[in-house]
């Protein structure tokens, strides 16, 4: 197997579909590839949408842009064109609301809405949309993020973890999705899968020992990547952030065999090394770089950076590597 080789992306395009006729194109191509709905539009200037597909071992990714308008599963659409899964959306683009089992919620960007698609629903978009929609099978979304998921669940973003954990799963989807490699979808299922248990877990109480630690691990990450810049990030800040302590915060990277502090070096060394061979930032000198990313002295992040990339911070501006 080429480990360069990328999987097949299905794209859904409205552009070059005449107006009379893009709901129906829309609803037809939804029923073969995600699930079978209605689709409204009320934009003056017509329903107009894209949508990505992405079909892995166990999972299936839809990534959705659009202008405004609702989708519905009725009744009629569950038994004619059954499908049992629970579908995971990831707002990103306006507000938008959704309703099953007599309940109605407002989903703002950056909040996940999980539902049944056996059960009748409606989704409505107010404005310009985009989102990702993650098809799993109940089985798997049992076993691995909820064993029981009775009626839709809302989850926002009401704690720091949370958000760390949204915007970590956002991001490595949009990452994979940019460059969907095939040596890297089965991580990508893994991480995407240990991701919304955590989410999930935090949200709801329902705490499993794996999933928990994950999302204590990925959330101290995530505020690790946020926060690069910050000279005067430390391990207790990071540990604060994932609502843990720093001894526990050790304890999680060494069962991956590390340490924060080892795991912060080398995110800054990273990022100072795109700093060194970025255009805009030619100004700054490197003692500016060693500071900003957290080096007391120019020389130590000299020697830090020739052990990690075997070059000094000059020969690598030079080589623009």
């Amino acid at each position: 197997m080429n480990v360069n080789s990328l999987l097949d992306i299905r794209r859904a395009s409205t552009q070059d579909i005449p107006l009379e006729q893009r709901l129906e194109f829309w609803e037809d191509y939804n029923a073969s590839i995600l699930v079978g709905l209605k689709c409204s539009s009320y934009s003056q200037s017509g329903f107009a949408a894209i949508q990505d597909n992405l079909c892995l071992e166990r999972l299936r990714v839809a990534h959705i842009s659009g202008n405004e308008h609702a989708v519905e599963r009725n009744y009629s659409m569950v038994h004619s064109i059954p499908k049992e899964s629970i579908f995971v959306s990831l707002v990103l683009g306006n507000q938008s609301f959704f309703f099953q089992d007599n309940v109605c919620s407002l989903v703002q960007p950056g909040e996940l809405v999980i539902y049944r698609t056996d059960k009748p629903y409606v989704f409505g978009f107010s404005g310009p949309m985009r989102q990702f929609i993650f098809d799993i099978p109940q089985d798997d979304f049992s076993e691995r993020c909820l064993r029981d998921l009775k009626g839709p669940l809302k989850i926002g973003a009401e704690t720091p973890a949370q958000r760390l954990l949204v915007r970590s799963f956002a991001e490595r989807t949009q990452v994979f999705f940019d460059a969907p490699r095939e040596d890297r979808a089965g991580l990508f299922e893994e991480e995407a899968y240990n991701l919304l248990a955590s989410i999930i877990s935090d949200s709801t109480g329902e705490h499993r020992a794996s999933a928990l630690s994950t999302s204590y691990l990925l959330a101290a990450k995530q505020h690790i990547k946020d926060h690069l810049d910050d000279s005067s990030l430390s391990c207790e800040h990071v540990a604060a952030a994932a609502g843990i302590s720093s001894r526990h915060l050790a304890r999680l990277f060494a069962q991956e065999g590390g340490t924060p502090n080892r795991y912060l070096q080398e995110k800054r060394l990273e990022r100072a090394r795109q700093l060194l061979a970025s255009p805009s930032a030619s100004r700054l000198d490197i003692a500016e770089i060693a500071y900003r990313h957290g080096f007391s002295s120019q020389s130590h992040f000299a020697r830090a950076f020739k052990v990690r990339f075997g070059m000094t911070p000059s020969e690598a501006r030079t080589s623009k590597i």
